[in-house]
């Protein structure tokens, strides 16, 4: 489970509202006592505010004892709750949950409780998460409500949490003197209101930011990439206050551009509405879409997402995120949470990521990332399911299902005459990737290779080569280009054995360890065309946090993951079904995830090789919410040997073949979830891990 908002890939926030009002939500007020006698003390409780810099409208607060019970609260429209805990035990952990999905759980922890007649303040936010988050030793908070977790309540102690909020005060002890805080700053029991000042704005200023096994603590004011890991706060009990990091000095300045920024984004989903309506140009759009808006290659907004335009868009209750800002503080790059409705009554959820400005005077418009092509890094987990168990040739090993993650490395065209037309191979360096963030793609070599290699396939689509090339590439490879774009670091079961020498696994048979990774990571992508001529050099951001295989896994344990018709299992993935032939095309047909399930299903692929090693790819169908079907059609071009293309049969023994049918969903943050069904016609397929 996710459980604090940090970037967009770890939850998003609500709608900001102005007014600071009290809403008794669960129990309270005063019973008569005997005639002629005195009223009755009332009941205890706390009130607070749950905020991740915007408030939590409408949060479910539920605060669960020592000895497990609970006792439950809602807040009002500005996060503000008030919560009876006369039938409480201390210690207690809040556990604050927002009915909308767009902000993940946060948590804060109570060593005492007020006594009849007394009301205490206790707040849910980003910064009591990481407070209970350092009394904990595994760095998740929400352990305190969990059985069987590493940490329970009896660690909340007086002393405890007044250490761990001395261990938090001296981390942010920078942001506390820009903000006009104390030194001594109790993130739990202050009172604030969430209007980015004071507690507020302080809280706006940082991240909770999962790092596979480890969680941390990290400024999100402009930061130096050198010292980035450096000043990251490790939230366990082993981090005392003795031993934080120095984290970098923020001045009043920076303090000012970002309170400026969070004012304007509160107003930004309304006016997006507007301008999507309008087709992203016109009067709608003047003054939110800067003159030199250009996005991925896109002029206007809308052909960069067809979404904003659709009719069923739905930026109601939408706050947009900050996932990064530049050193001057006057450019970020931003998520904006939005919603697609359809007849059926069903819900998408998605993030718009795109670039802000503060323009000379002052005010703040969307300039895009000034990408002239069409490239993007994706944070992805993928359920590779077989139906087969012929040997991977791969890997020597029978084919099993298995769970991977990984990053998606995008090179789209935008079509004939336009600026990604005339790629040909690219490389990419970056995070996780071979030969780290410093290597020089130009001194390559098979013992030291720096980074990954992308070239353009028959297809036209632009995928990962099979194997590392033993020098820097000179022009366009003619063969051993995978039929894959996905570049696989982790792997579960851990009993899964992954391909030895294939350039989209990671080398050496040991996952990644992703707390060595930053949390918002920047990746190169140096393009070439055809002679070999760089196209130039360009910095491509990943707006979520990375994964391992586990999130995929935990996922569809829990049946979030979209279902595959059965009809074409056994038509299409089986020797023996009515389609095992050739074809052109098929009707695919599933089940949509379930409605408690954070994912979304965007579209369904087609991908089918033979031992020719002619590599069909389908175009991605688009899904709608609602849908549960799509046609998919074999691309309209040839094979090598001049072979028109298809999805080969997987019932010939002259040609043996592989199908997988892929189902693509989302998380609302943008996180790539894929469900492949696979087939392979015999051990001498090519290999489909």
């Amino acid at each position: 489970m996710e459980f604090a908002h940090i970037t967009p890939s770890r939850g998003r926030l609500t709608v900001l509202a102005s007014a600071a009002l009290w809403l008794a939500a669960c129990g309270g007020g005063t019973d008569s006592g005997p005639q002629g006698g005195s009223a009755l003390a009332a009941p205890p409780a706390i009130q607070g505010t749950v905020a991740s810099g915007n408030p939590v409208a409408n949060a479910v607060v539920t605060a669960t004892d020592v000895n497990g019970k609970t006792a439950t609260a809602t807040a009002d429209t500005n996060g503000n709750f008030t919560l009876v805990t006369s039938a409480l035990t201390a210690p207690v952990a809040l556990v604050a949950t927002d009915p909308s999905a767009q902000v993940s759980p946060m948590v804060s922890v109570l060593a005492s409780l007020p006594t009849a007649g007394q009301t205490a303040t206790s707040n849910v936010t980003t910064l009591t998460t990481a407070l209970s988050a350092l009394l904990t030793s595994d760095g998740n908070p929400l352990d305190f409500v969990t059985p069987g977790a590493a940490t329970t309540l009896n660690a909340v102690t007086g002393a405890s949490v007044t250490a761990a909020t001395g261990t938090l005060d001296t981390y942010l002890s920078n942001l506390l003197a820009a903000t006009g805080l104390p030194a001594n700053f109790d993130p739990v029991g202050t009172p604030f209101t969430a209007n980015h000042s004071g507690a507020d704005a302080l809280i706006d200023m940082v991240s909770v930011v999962p790092e596979g096994a480890v969680t941390y603590l990290v400024y999100k004011t402009p930061t130096s990439a050198a010292s980035q890991k450096a000043a990251y706060l490790t939230l366990n009990n082993t981090s005392t206050a003795a031993n934080v990091p120095v984290a970098p000095t923020v001045s009043s300045g920076t303090v000012a551009a970002l309170v400026s920024l969070q004012t304007y984004l509160g107003t930004l989903p309304a006016a997006l509405q507007s301008c999507g309506a309008a087709g992203g140009t016109g009067a709608a759009c003047s003054g939110l879409i800067d003159a030199s808006y250009l996005e991925n290659g896109f002029t206007n907004i809308t052909q960069y997402n067809t979404d904003l335009s659709s009719s069923s868009l739905n930026l109601n209750g939408s706050v947009p995120v900050v996932v990064s800002v530049n050193s001057a503080g006057t450019s970020a790059l931003i998520g904006i949470p939005y919603g697609l409705s359809s007849a059926s009554g069903s819900n998408g959820q998605y993030t718009l990521y795109t670039t802000v400005q503060q323009t000379p005077s002052g005010t703040w418009d969307i300039i895009g990332n000034q990408l002239p092509y069409n490239l993007s890094v994706s944070t992805r987990t993928t359920y590779r399911n077989f139906l087969d168990t012929y040997t991977d040739p791969a890997t020597g090993n029978p084919d099993v299902p298995f769970f991977d993650a990984g990053v998606n490395l995008s090179v789209g065209s935008l079509g004939t005459g336009h600026s990604g037309a005339n790629i040909s191979f690219v490389n990419v360096t970056g995070p996780g990737l071979p030969g780290g963030t410093t290597c020089n793609p130009a001194a390559t070599s098979a013992s030291s290779p720096c980074g990954l290699w992308l070239a353009k396939d028959s297809s036209g689509d632009m995928n990962l080569l099979s194997t590392a090339p033993s020098a820097a590439l000179t022009r366009p490879p003619t063969s051993g280009i995978s039929g894959t774009s996905e570049y696989r670091w982790s792997w579960a079961p851990s009993s899964y054995t992954p391909p030895a020498s294939v350039g989209y696994w990671i080398s050496g048979g040991t996952p990644i360890n992703l707390s060595t990774l930053p949390p918002q990571a920047v990746y190169q992508f140096t393009l070439y065309n055809s002679s070999g001529t760089s196209l130039g050099t360009y910095s491509v951001t990943n707006p979520n946090s990375f994964a391992d295989a586990t999130l995929g896994q935990n996922a569809y344990n829990a049946g979030y993951f979209p279902v595959l018709g059965s009809d074409v299992t056994a038509t299409f993935l089986t020797a023996t079904g009515s389609l095992a032939g050739q074809q052109t095309s098929m009707s695919v047909d599933f089940t949509p995830p379930p409605a408690n399930s954070p994912l979304t299903t965007t579209g369904v692929f087609i991908q089918s090789r033979d031992n020719n090693n002619c590599d069909v790819e389908s175009s991605n169908v688009p899904v709608l919410p609602g849908v549960t079907s799509a046609t998919v059609a074999a691309p309209a071009a040839k094979c090598g040997n001049g072979t028109a293309m298809a999805f080969w049969a997987i019932n010939s023994t002259a040609d043996p073949a592989f199908r997988i049918v892929q189902l693509k969903s989302k998380n609302a943050s943008g996180v790539l979830f894929y469900l492949n069904q696979t087939v392979r016609s015999s051990s001498s397929a090519k290999s489909a891990s």
